[in-house]
């Protein structure tokens, strides 16, 4: 038994006791990865965070009920899912996006182990890593200009009146810096093959 699975089956012994720092410690070991999760599935972190504190007032409000459940990190991924989506499902028409279509998201939910969203989430921690280091390749301007363009969505134009740069000279920047990230993202799954 590692040292994670036996501070849940602890700290989960506490909560099913009515102790409030069971439930404390459920949400630090828990945390994380139901951050991940969410995201994953949800582009909004304030909906991951509130569907994360429904959890955790439901497993309060149920604590009697939880001294049967075998296998706890299974358990609380199955009631987070759920109520996941129900807080999306309240929430999408008026406040949140959601990066999948409905279905899909059912489908999505539907039975995934915990092991593979913690594989999932490194994953994602590894590809975080790359796309820093690809980024710390950039000049400057080429980060002002990638910036401006893919995450504001800014056009040339706007991007030209901003920086006072022409658009010729804005798009050769953005090619260039496209470059360079391609090259680093190679050299790190070149790297990773050979390792």
């Amino acid at each position: 038994m590692n040292i994670k699975t036996e501070r849940v089956k602890k700290n989960w012994g506490l909560l099913v006791q009515g102790d409030q720092q069971g439930l404390y410690a459920c949400f630090d070991i828990f945390y994380d990865d139901l951050y991940r999760f969410g995201v994953c599935m949800y582009k909004n972190p304030e909906l991951v965070k509130e569907s994360i504190n429904n959890l955790f007032i439901e497993l309060w409000r149920i604590q009697e009920k939880l001294s049967t459940v075998q296998n706890v990190q299974q358990y609380v991924l199955t009631i987070y899912k759920r109520i996941l989506y129900k807080t999306y499902k309240q929430y999408s028409r008026d406040t949140f996006t959601s990066t999948l279509e409905e279905a899909d998201i059912e489908s999505a939910i539907a039975e995934q182990p915990y092991e593979n969203i913690l594989i999932a989430s490194q994953q994602d921690e590894i590809t975080k890593k790359r796309l820093q280091k690809a980024l710390n390749q950039l000049t400057p301007r080429q980060i002002e200009i990638v910036q401006l363009r893919y995450f504001d969505q800014v056009s040339f134009c706007e991007i030209s009146e901003r920086t006072g740069l022409t658009e010729r000279t804005i798009y050769n920047t953005l090619h260039n810096a496209i470059k360079v990230l391609r090259e680093v993202f190679l050299l790190g799954i070149i790297a990773k093959l050979f390792n």
